[in-house]
């Protein structure tokens, strides 16, 4: 209850159903952001144009773990409870990793580094 904002990558879209599912029954004015490459951008692009719209050819990211688009199980769910996707390049996602480790001491994978490179950009204007 005390979270305002949570930011989850986006890949196929099944955990943050699952995080935006929980969080909006516990806290329906709470903020869900997607982060996304911007090489892998099909939540992005769904979400801008209110329909469901998969990646034409196979994503080439660093981010391996988020290469899968959203399914139609998934896609209704984003629509309807994700507040915004961010996209970030692969420069920013290097970036994160680069920071987490030096900051840290933390190795993190590249999926999980957008989540990072999202909270630390300029189009991230929550805070």
């Amino acid at each position: 209850p005390n979270l305002d904002i949570i930011i989850v990558p986006v890949g196929g879209g099944g955990l943050i159903s699952g995080i935006a599912t929980a969080a909006k029954a516990i806290k329906p004015d709470i903020i869900i952001i997607g982060a996304e490459p911007e090489e892998a951008n099909d939540a992005f692009r769904s979400k801008t144009s209110n329909q469901w719209i998969k990646n034409d050819k196979p994503p080439t990211t660093i981010a391996d773990g988020l290469k899968t688009s959203l399914g139609p199980n998934t896609w209704p769910i984003v629509n309807s409870l994700v507040d915004e996707v961010i996209t970030v390049s692969e420069d920013e996602i290097k970036h994160a990793l680069k920071l987490v480790w030096e900051r840290m001491k933390c190795l993190i994978e590249p999926s999980a580094a957008v989540g990072v490179a999202v909270a630390t950009n300029n189009k991230f204007l929550y805070i």
